[in-house]
């Protein structure tokens, strides 16, 4: 008995990939079910049959956004603490004026080395007349 050979386009994957929403997408999505709201009837859990989304993913991104937490997927990162935050300002600040200092004194050093340079090229051009003329 013959059977008809495999098409290679009814190939199933192997390990399918976990769905990852952007930012942009959860916020899309949340505003239009905020719309959906007034309209009532069943408006809601109709776009969100459509989308593939279940209505606990949203109501947790909704929770997400009302904390202010609602961030792009950055897995593995650390949100830093109010401490932590005034730590590093603190020392951004010391940086920054470290840097300021240090800017002017070589602002200084152009300077003083412009005059310098103006001064020893009037005492150049003194010194060859002063050759010139004798």
């Amino acid at each position: 008995m013959d059977y008809p050979a495999e098409d290679a386009t009814t190939e199933v994957v192997a390990a399918p990939s976990r769905r990852r929403h952007t930012l942009a997408y959860k916020l899309k999505v949340l505003e239009t079910v905020a719309g959906l709201r007034s309209q009532g009837g069943g408006a809601i859990g109709a776009y969100l049959r459509k989308e593939g989304l279940y209505y606990s993913s949203v109501r947790k991104w909704g929770q997400l956004e009302a904390e202010g937490k609602l961030t792009s997927n950055s897995r593995g990162t650390k949100q830093k603490s109010r401490e932590e935050l005034l730590a590093e300002i603190k020392r951004l600040r010391r940086q920054n004026e470290q840097l300021e200092n240090r800017l002017k004194k070589t602002e200084l050093i152009v300077e003083l080395q412009k005059k310098l340079s103006e001064v020893l090229q009037t005492d150049a051009e003194e010194t060859n007349k002063s050759r010139d003329g004798q």
